[in-house]
């Protein structure tokens, strides 16, 4: 028997929400989940689970089925406890220190000025609810992993047993309510490291070049709406001014928040014996261009130049005077670099119509001075992404290639599988199929771009019949992440159901 479908939808919500808020409290970005994992340990050991916490700080959670349902087999509820944690320009958060802040308008929760984390927060909350109030069920396990948004370690590294006695798994980490994932990309993990190499400029005056006001977004959902990459953006523009003649001097290139986000923002900071109106010009015909390719979705975007006034912040000899800037053919090694990366889509898929098979993302480019060690750096992290595994093996090809013309070491990652559909699954069946008589609406079905844990559960137990699902959640990764809060509730009750079904 399903109780939880005579409890008031409005109650749900608040229900959901008063999880999601504790979890809102604890900092918890990809790589520092301690803190949530023992919150989460604690949690489910109250609700009387049987609880593991694995040597990366997964948690699994075992709540024995109820007496009326002994026999039905192991259904596993899944999702992870990090977030991409990100600020707007000008607001001051520390994500290892400071909580999410929640701001509910109207039907939508978002953050102050930061990212939400409803990726995949909103999963736990759900799960946690279902657990603690749904009166007659089968054997259920939470999992919760660590490491999602960063590189799926928490997936990869959990042990194959806590899959190896289930039959079902419910994955709450989609995006959109009606939307029944049943198969994703696979991801690979490229980045480029090279030593900077200091020299003096001799030209005069420090300047700050900056690309913002681009859309940016998810690089698996949203890498075929049209938009513009900023670092992509921003090294055109440097390469525009070497063809020019225009001299300048790199002393740092900075842009992108994650290897997984399109990049809305970048910067750089250079000498140049130029006048800032003859940048300011040089920069706006670099714009023009831009605004010809992807005006129509970019409309905003923005190149400006401008004096740097915190002279002694910048570079390598921070505090102490003039900073140095990177000897100029490791300038022109980065810019090449940058130039020659693949970024967006690059196939479609011949199967689906309208589905992105194979695309990449120049995700960060970042300039390091480490104070305490002396060690200063240029790291440059891409991210392809394929339902087909060659296809990502070709990108690390040409990763091999352009690292070595360029002079950067090449660091890559093992590459996450694909998660293919199954034509005989019983559980997408059920959801369909309960969806559609809650909702008065038929459940739309898809396998998407993004990549999910799914693909590494399924290497853990090959028989797993796997969806995934979840609520509206808007602008992902950004500090403009919103969660439709009247999707809550239909989540929460088509779980429900399906689990006193199964």
């Amino acid at each position: 028997m399903n109780n939880i479908v005579n409890i008031s939808e409005n109650e749900i919500v608040e229900g959901v929400l008063a999880e999601f808020s504790q979890l809102a409290k604890i900092p918890r970005p990809s790589g520092y989940e301690k803190a949530v994992s023992d919150y989460l340990y604690k949690l489910f050991s109250d609700m009387g689970c049987r609880v593991v916490q694995d040597d990366v700080n997964n948690i699994i959670a075992d709540m024995e089925a109820t007496e009326d349902c002994q026999e039905k087999p192991l259904t596993v509820l899944q999702a992870h406890m990090d977030m991409v944690c990100v600020a707007a320009e000008g607001v001051d958060f520390n994500p290892l220190t400071d909580e999410i802040k929640l701001v509910r308008e109207g039907n939508l929760l978002h953050a102050d000025g930061t990212s939400l984390g409803a990726d995949d927060g909103m999963g736990i909350a759900i799960i946690v609810y279902i657990m603690k109030h749904l009166e007659s069920h089968g054997p259920l396990r939470a999992v919760i992993t660590v490491d999602e948004e960063c590189g799926m370690t928490g997936a990869e590294k959990l042990a194959p047993e806590a899959l190896a006695d289930a039959r079902y798994l419910i994955n709450c980490d989609s995006e959109e309510w009606d939307l029944l994932t049943v198969g994703s990309a696979g991801s690979g993990d490229i980045t480029f490291r090279q030593g900077f190499c200091p020299m003096r400029s001799s030209l005069p005056e420090l300047y700050r070049l900056k690309v913002s006001g681009l859309r940016g977004g998810h690089s698996g959902e949203e890498i075929n709406c049209g938009g513009g990459n900023a670092i992509k953006a921003l090294a055109a523009c440097l390469h525009s001014w070497r063809q020019k003649g225009l001299a300048f001097d790199l002393v740092s290139f900075n842009g992108g928040r994650a290897k997984n986000v399109i990049p809305g923002s970048s910067e750089a900071v250079f000498y140049s014996d130029a006048g800032l109106e003859e940048l300011a010009a040089a920069a706006d015909e670099s714009r023009q261009e831009f605004l010809a390719v992807y005006g129509s979705i970019e409309a905003g975007a923005v190149f400006a130049v401008e004096p740097v006034e915190d002279v002694e912040a910048i570079g390598t000899a921070a505090g102490v005077g003039r900073p140095q800037a990177m000897d100029r053919y490791q300038k022109d090694n980065l810019i090449d670099l940058l130039m020659c990366l693949s970024n967006g889509v690059s196939a479609m898929s011949q199967l689906c119509p309208g589905l992105v098979q194979t695309s990449a993302n120049l995700g960060v480019v970042r300039t390091v001075f480490e104070a305490d060690r002396g060690e200063k750096y240029i790291e440059v992290q891409y991210m392809p992404r394929s339902a087909n595994e060659g296809s990502i093996l070709e990108y690390y090809r040409t990763a091999e290639i352009l690292a070595r013309l360029t002079d950067f070491e090449l660091h890559t990652g093992r590459i996450s599988p694909s998660w293919g559909e199954r034509q005989d699954s019983r559980l997408a069946k059920l959801m369909l199929e309960v969806f559609a008589e809650q909702n008065g609406q038929p459940m739309r079905m898809a396998t998407i771009h993004a990549g999910l844990e799914c693909s590494w559960h399924l290497q853990k137990n090959p028989q797993l019949d796997i969806v995934s699902i979840g609520t509206n959640n808007n602008d992902i990764h950004s500090p403009q992440e919103t969660l439709e809060l009247d999707t809550v509730a239909p989540q929460v009750k088509l779980i429900a159901e399906v689990l006193c079904r199964i």
